[in-house]
This record gives structure tokens, C-alpha cells and sequence, in this order.
């Protein structure tokens, strides 16, 4: 799903779910994001039953900021009580790795640690 639009609602189906988002401005997320951090912030449902991994996109060169946006929504999907799957992936334009490289390899692992989490829930 894309974020233009989204609200907190889009947790309501128990699932897991994929934040893929960069950072804009000042540490800010990207404006088609915002909705949606706004409306967790806002509304803060219980997401207990929600898991998640965060794929952050930004470039190191704004050291200050580098993947602030997807630390934001990592940190109000946790306080929000939902279950993060795996480590926050940190991708980093000025590396010269594009990050479909690295998206491949970090959802195939992601899906590995959900699949675990799963049997060990059974």
C-alpha cells in the first residue's frame, strides 16, 4: 500500500506490515507519510497484535537526520505496543548500493524471522 491517504485504520487488519520511508526536511517523515504518523500520534490505538519491520531510505551525508523519518514511525509502532520483526534496515544513498540490492536480501530475511515467530506461536 502506498501512505498517501493512510490512517491508523490500515492496522485494524492484524498482520504484519512493511514501513518503507525516508526521511524529508529535518528529521521529519516524507509529506506522504505524515497523515498516517500524524493519526498514530493522534489517535494512539492499541497495535498489540500488530508486527512490523521498518526498511529506512536515506543518505548519511545529513548525518543529523540520517533515517530519522523511519526511526519515528519505528518508535510510535513500539510505543503503540506493536511487535517489530527484526532489525530497522538503515539504507544509506551515499553508499552507491541501490536499495533494491539491498531491499531483496532484507525482506527475504524479514520474512525468515516472521515465519519463526509464527511456528513458534503454534
Amino acid at each position: 500500500l502506498l501512505m498517501d491517504g493512510l490512517d491508523s485504520s490500515v492496522f485494524e487488519r492484524q498482520g504484519a506490515f512493511i514501513i518503507c520511508t525516508s526521511t524529508y526536511g529535518q528529521g521529519d517523515v516524507p509529506d506522504n507519510a505524515r497523515a498516517l504518523y500524524e493519526d498514530l500520534q493522534q489517535k494512539r490505538p492499541d497495535l498489540s497484535k500488530v508486527r512490523y519491520g521498518v526498511f529506512g531510505l536515506g543518505d548519511r551525508t545529513y548525518a543529523e537526520t540520517f533515517n530519522y523519518g523511519p526511526k519515528r514511525f519505528d518508535d510510535i509502532l513500539t510505543e503503540l505496543g506493536a511487535t517489530r520483526i527484526g532489525e530497522r534496515h538503515k539504507h544509506d544513498a551515499s553508499s552507491g548500493v541501490l536499495p533494491e540490492e539491498t531491499a531483496i536480501e532484507w525482506c527475504q530475511q524479514w520474512v525468515s524471522k516472521l515465519q519463526e515467530g509464527n511456528r513458534a506461536s503454534v
